[in-house]
């Protein structure tokens, strides 16, 4: 595909269905075959480029070749008690890599935006991510592991979810506060975010009322494949274990493929429970950001 017919362009205004769509089949194509493989979906898009408590959609900077979508780059909103915007891409189709578009797409969406900022995980195993922050002189902030495990049928042991919780706000702001170190104006606000995330359900909050621990699983499909997100594990060391164990199970009575981990901390008790390290990702942000 020659790179000469690529227009440039902001998006302006909401996300439509059908823009969505693009951006997912777009990234899903830049992402497959590395260690952050996942199902990309129109709702996922959504959901991770809109602020969840303003509905504000992204900054979003587009790439078409003959109206056709090759790459995009988007920065989310800070939500109110968020230090930093998170940044989406650049997100490139194969076709069209090593052209100068993501180092374009990148400096234009940055231009647009007066918040500090930081990139979303970037995975050692894809050729020449890393070192392409790098060489924008980004600066890396975090380190997060990946990993796989196969769901497993069992049972749920002492935890139990969130549906019909008594008080389920408190007790998420509760667990985001003491395990995961987040201040108490992010911590009240995180259950209303999950909520409009498309695809947060209460029975995938796993909870473990003794410690007052808990486990945020999201499913994930498209039309090629299926899997379960550990998302967050906020939880005392006793607890971690049967919450991982509890989603393995989750994902078997489901039928979804692949239980999947991200995680910033040690990741000891996911491989405990048979998941598999399948990559390292860097968080970087930009020179002064830091």
């Amino acid at each position: 595909m020659s790179t000469d017919s690529i227009d440039i362009a902001v998006h302006a205004g909401a996300l439509s269905d059908g823009l969505c769509e693009q951006l997912a089949v777009v990234g899903q194509r830049g992402i497959a075959g590395f260690s952050d493989d996942r199902p990309v979906s129109a709702s996922l898009v959504r959901s991770r480029l809109t602020n969840a408590l303003t509905g504000a959609p992204p900054v979003l900077v587009l790439a078409r070749a003959d109206e056709e979508l090759v790459g995009w780059c988007a920065v989310r909103h800070p939500e109110p008690h968020e230090a930093r915007a998170r940044l989406w891409g650049p997100v490139v189709d194969p076709r069209v890599r090593r052209s100068g578009l993501g180092s374009q797409l990148l400096r234009e969406v940055t231009g647009l935006v007066v918040w500090p900022l930081v990139t979303t995980d970037v995975p050692l195993d894809r050729p020449g991510a890393a070192e392409f922050f790098a060489g924008a002189e980004w600066c890396v902030l975090d380190e997060v592991t990946v990993l796989r495990g196969v769901p497993l049928t069992g049972s749920m042991e002492i935890v139990g979810n969130g549906v019909g919780f008594d008080d389920l706000d408190g007790y998420v702001a509760a667990a985001a506060r003491q395990f995961g170190g987040h201040p108490v104006g992010f911590a009240e606000a995180t259950l209303r975010r999950w909520r409009d995330d498309a695809r947060f359900q209460p029975e995938h909050l796993l909870l473990d009322p003794q410690t007052g621990s808990l486990l945020l699983a999201l499913a994930q499909h498209n039309e090629a494949s299926s899997e379960l997100l550990l998302a967050e594990l906020w939880a005392a060391p006793s607890a971690r274990r049967p919450l991982i164990r509890a989603a393995h199970t989750v994902a078997a009575r489901q039928g979804l493929e692949v239980v999947r981990a991200v995680t910033r901390d040690d990741p000891t008790p996911f491989v405990a429970c048979g998941m598999t390290v399948m990559g390292r990702c860097l968080i970087f942000t930009p020179p002064g950001d830091r």
